[in-house]
């Protein structure tokens, strides 16, 4: 029996780990067959529609509604759902590893592995699906030495990205064989966009190609001068729009004669537009880039019309530039365009057709991901592994929750009432939206509660704790949801749990010794509330209710995630 109510316990997914793969030739198979076929039919570019939000609703899945995680070996990052299957991008980036450098096929409704296909490099894209096949790219991020000295001069031309080998693959949709691979110089990053029987890329050589689906025969192919990074190309009435680096520009290609139409600057960008994958809508392109300088950097949002002109353009906020410049990819909903930065660790709302900023949310962390628009909610993830729930039209955070790994610049996925995402730390997550409520971040431990007079000491100890002692009924629990058990994110600070803090005192901070009744006493101060002697009845409760969420558990357990500083107490 648990000390911890019943209406603590929002229902969270645990992790569960996929186990029992075998290996042939690359090809790692169980039964290949999906157990229902939500989703829709075909998946044919990057966030699914022209808008970039990777939202699927009908009546077939309205009650669709799934709790699983799968766990691989690597990295994972850029889902797809069609069919009633999961695909999703391993960028391990391990040569010649077995376990790492895979597209991984999962049955949409329980998670397990209908198939895996080893590839020769590390694959970033989303898994495009459509005529029977999963369409995906391989290639690394790194430059040659020759091509990095070429980027370090920013008025480079020519440059080629991607060491190691790249290529375009074509799988079986239900069986991961490879059909036909196409070997490219340059990563093939971005997202294919998938249009009748014609595969479109673009590389990281900065050349387009029009593969024909079915057999991988070049139909033509084009070079600009930008090399493109993991900017998915966005296909708009023959009109292909590419957004590269060196010289950072958008281009617009028409597929029917296969030639340039125009090429724009991207006005003051230095980085991250060669990332953000266009989203389309209005008659407007939407396109993120990161301007200012490398000690002062600036995200902002440009939209350009489909002549080419720049329509308006929107500083969303400075900050750090992090190690890992990739930027968001903007999502349009209801005009509305949702996009996160990874330089003000924000989440944005932006009027479409003027560029005023309706809303700002403040993450945990850097926001890379694209977001997915759905009922009336913004759900996106950040580079700290927070995943929130966001009022669409006022930006206020109705849930979050820590996943355990950063999201990369893809997207949640959602189908029906579940939400499909994967995350860099190797998992791939199918969450039941109807479980998206209040702030819980993890699942309460099963504590067991002791008998006699030592159990009800606890349960005294939770009473003081979940008791209001500040002015304005502030408590324990105004910060630590759950009894304390559970991390939680406020005000753009995670609060993390308490399980193993009370076992960290008597600690040395500042030169100085503070006891677990010091800490306590900082926390009540902080509250205004009471200052409570050692030998009080209260103070005695709440160290031995403190105590017992730290029973089995090691010194700052939390901090073992990384993405905490926890100082114990309450």
């Amino acid at each position: 029996m648990s000390a911890i109510p019943r209406h603590w316990l929002w229902a969270v997914p645990a992790l569960t780990m996929a186990a029992g793969l075998f290996s042939v030739a690359g090809l790692r198979h169980t039964q290949a067959a999906a157990s229902s076929q939500a989703g829709p039919a075909a998946f044919s570019k990057y966030g699914m529609g022209r808008d970039n939000n990777p939202v699927f609703e009908d009546r077939a899945v309205s009650r669709w509604d799934r709790n699983w995680t799968y766990t691989a070996q690597e990295p994972l990052q850029q889902a797809s759902v069609a069919q009633g299957a999961v695909y999703v991008s391993g960028d391990g980036g391990r040569l010649n590893d077995p376990h790492n450098d895979e597209v991984y096929a999962l049955g949409a409704g329980t998670g397990k592995v209908l198939w895996t296909r080893h590839l020769d490099n590390m694959s970033m894209t989303t898994p495009v699906v459509a005529h029977g096949l999963v369409f995906v790219g391989t290639g690394s991020q790194q430059f040659s030495a020759r091509q990095q000295a070429k980027v370090n001069r920013l008025q480079s031309r020519s440059v080629v990205r991607g060491t190691g080998p790249s290529a375009i693959y074509a799988l079986g949709a239900h069986t991961g064989a490879v059909r036909w691979k196409f070997p490219t110089r340059g990563e093939d990053m971005p997202t294919f966009v998938a249009d009748r029987s014609t595969i479109y890329a673009a590389n990281g050589q900065g050349r387009i190609y029009a593969l024909a689906a079915p057999t991988g025969a070049v139909q033509w192919s084009l070079k600009i001068g930008s090399y493109v990074s993991m900017a998915s190309p966005e296909l708009v009435r023959g009109i292909l729009y590419v957004s590269g680096a060196h010289p950072y520009r958008l281009y617009a290609v028409d597929v029917h004669t296969h030639r340039l139409v125009w090429q724009r600057p991207v006005p003051r960008v230095f980085g991250g537009s060669d990332d953000s994958s266009p989203a389309f809508a209005g008659g407007l392109i939407y396109l993120e880039g990161t301007t200012g300088t490398w000690q002062h950097p600036v995200s902002e949002l440009l939209a350009f019309r489909t002549s080419g002109t720049l329509a308006w353009e929107t500083r969303l906020g400075a900050g750090t530039l992090p190690k890992d410049i990739e930027v968001s990819a903007p999502m349009e909903h209801r005009g509305t365009v949702y996009v996160g930065s990874p330089v003000s660790d924000a989440e944005y709302a932006v009027r479409a057709r003027t560029g005023r900023v309706e809303w700002r949310f403040k993450a945990y962390g850097p926001i890379s991901e694209s977001a997915a628009a759905v009922r009336g909610r913004v759900y996106v993830g950040d580079g700290k592994g927070m995943l929130y729930a966001l009022s669409a039209h006022s930006g206020r955070e109705i849930w979050s929750r820590y996943l355990s790994g950063a999201f990369a610049a893809d997207y949640p996925v959602v189908v029906g009432q579940t939400l499909y995402q994967p995350d860099e730390n190797g998992q791939m997550f199918a969450l039941p939206m109807s479980e998206m409520t209040g702030q819980a971040l993890r699942q309460p431990p099963d504590l067991p509660m002791p008998s006699g007079t030592l159990g009800q000491d606890i349960k005294k100890g939770e009473s003081v704790f979940m008791e209001g002692m500040g002015p304005q009924g502030l408590s324990c629990a105004s910060c630590h949801a759950g009894g304390g058990s559970l991390s939680t994110y406020r005000q753009g600070q995670l609060i993390p749990s308490l399980l193993g803090a009370a076992s960290a005192f008597p600690m040395v901070r500042q030169g100085k010794i503070r006891t677990l009744d010091g800490q306590i006493r900082s926390c009540l101060h902080a509250m205004r509330g009471p200052q409570l002697a050692g030998d009080s009845a209260k103070m005695q409760e709440l160290n031995v209710y403190l105590h017992w969420l730290s029973s089995g558990w090691p010194d700052h357990l939390s901090t073992q995630t990384g993405h905490s500083n926890s100082k114990g107490g309450c």
